[in-house]
């Protein structure tokens, strides 16, 4: 079973959708997943037709059981976000309490996905700590270089806490490559990156599709399995699964 964090410590690199994307695409291949918000904003909340007014993670991480507050829309089961996960506090030993509470049901689940507020804090710690995978989504630009770093630097930190945690790779998204500019910084990231030892997963085409879907509360693979990112994100999927 695997844990799998989605985070970046930049706003607007489509951390959330990633989130929601991967969530529908396990549903989409039969797979048992749960999707757990750990983001204020609730972005994942809402892309996956949750209740951000019923008991949510902010209830996990204050030690109420996760099986309570599980709610089930569209063959994912999702733990959502509420505003007030901006007012944990931390403590020693605090960055585990993620991991615990969702000890008794992993087996339960053959992939769960954590998103994660685009800073660095208690909120992202509990992710990491409590995860096997990190996906890091960014786009080609100086701001999305800045933030790569920065997790990257924070995920190693972790990694001494937690030896489990791989940093599986990275993914540009919102993927166009028509310009010179998104180009050139498509390499340098790249070149950083294999420098640091993190793979280049692929590419995240970009289509009003996934927009259109979000806004419907509605799966990718029902509203436009057709459509590029719905392919790609299946694609990314697949592999993330098949090499965990």
């Amino acid at each position: 079973m695997q844990i799998l964090t989605i985070a970046n410590q930049k706003g607007g690199t489509a951390k959330s959708t990633t989130a929601a994307a991967l969530a529908q695409a396990a549903a989409h291949r039969g797979k048992r997943c749960l999707a757990v918000d750990l983001d204020p904003q609730g972005n994942l909340s809402f892309f996956l037709a949750a209740d951000t007014t019923r008991a949510g993670a902010f209830e996990l991480l204050e030690g109420q059981p996760a099986r309570q507050l599980i709610q089930h829309a569209g063959g994912i089961d999702i733990i959502p976000a509420s505003w007030n996960l901006q007012t944990i506090g931390s403590s020693r030993g605090s960055a585990r309490r993620l991991r615990a509470a969702l000890e008794p049901i992993t087996g339960s689940y053959d992939i769960v996905l954590i998103d994660t507020p685009p800073t660095a804090g208690e909120l992202q710690y509990n992710a990491l700590m409590a995860s096997s995978s990190l996906i890091i989504p960014l786009q080609a630009d100086i701001v999305g270089l800045q933030g790569f770093y920065q997790i990257a630097d924070t995920a190693q930190q972790i990694q001494q806490s937690n030896p489990e945690l791989k940093i599986t790779g990275y993914i540009l998204t919102r993927h166009g490559g028509r310009s010179t500019l998104a180009r050139q910084m498509a390499d340098t990231i790249k070149a950083r990156a294999a420098e640091m030892g993190i793979p280049f997963l692929m590419a995240i085409r970009e289509a009003v599709a996934i927009r259109e879907a979000q806004a419907l509360q509605r799966s990718l693979y029902e509203y436009s399995p057709n459509s590029k990112p719905a392919a790609d994100y299946l694609q990314l999927f697949d592999t993330i699964t098949q090499h965990q």
